[in-house]
């Protein structure tokens, strides 16, 4: 089988020390497609870096919420000018809201900002929520993904979920479906078209039950992609097939 991890921090510094076989061990595996997230404008020349040097790897350049207070206004120009002229991005992200760090009016500025970027360039926008999926839906209804999107990490309801589908925005899930207590997350990616569903780690973070702790590694997606089998009626080629064209053409990758 071949999966697409759509949602890892690769770049970050938990895997200076192993990252080239960490993505050599996920392709061997069957892991073909890996999606980095930029964070803050500091490491997108990393990313870049490491979407060049291996196959299957792809880049998205954002400004993450949680990261506010090192975001400057001049960086909308280099993130513009990497749009312009780069490749290798395949979305605007990692953006969003996040209600527990404060700077709610300044957050929302950069947020809707990269919308109007991704809009303008043609490419999808990867969100992160915290607590915030109510504010974020207004902030679609104003201003829509021209080009779609995708809500990593989604832990929200089935109700709130099909609002941003029906909005062109697909919904990642991780880890948290292996744990237990998650019943409320089970039960929505149960019932959600198959056609709306990514698979993601979130590596370094977001480790599977049993691991708690541990650095987390797209090697994780295969085990993500059994307990997601286990929720769901279709077959498991079905699921495959399907959720590995969500991944391609959530970021327009070529099949």
């Amino acid at each position: 089988m071949l999966y697409a991890d759509c949602h890892c921090h690769l770049d970050f510094k938990q895997f200076d020390g192993d990252r080239h076989d960490v993505i050599a061990d996920a392709h061997a595996l069957g892991v073909k497609v890996l999606v980095l997230p930029g964070v803050d404008r500091a490491g997108w020349g990393q990313l870049l870096k490491i979407s060049a040097q291996y196959s299957g790897v792809y880049s998205c350049v954002g400004l993450h919420p949680c990261f506010l207070g090192q975001h400057k206004d001049e960086d909308f120009v280099v993130l513009e000018r990497l749009l312009g002229s780069e490749n290798n991005i395949v979305a605007v992200g990692e953006t969003g809201l996040d209600l527990t760090v404060g700077g709610l009016e300044r957050q929302l500025f950069i947020f809707e900002k990269q919308i109007d970027l991704a809009n303008r360039f043609g490419l999808p926008v990867v969100m992160h929520s915290r607590k915030a999926h109510n504010l974020i839906l207004q902030v679609l209804n104003r201003k829509p993904l021209l080009h779609g999107g995708v809500l990593h990490g989604y832990s929200g309801s089935y109700e709130q979920a099909m609002e941003f589908w029906r909005r062109g925005v697909y919904l990642g899930v991780g880890g948290v479906i292996t744990y237990d207590r998650a019943k409320k997350t089970k039960h929505t990616f149960a019932r959600l078209p198959l056609d709306s569903i990514v698979l993601e780690t979130d590596s370094p973070d977001m480790p599977l039950q049993g691991s708690q702790g541990a650095r987390n590694t797209p090697l994780s997606i295969p085990l993500i992609h059994k307990a997601f089998c286990s929720l769901r009626v279709e077959s498991k080629a079905r699921i495959n097939d399907q959720l590995m064209r969500n991944a391609l053409k959530l970021f327009g990758i070529p099949d």
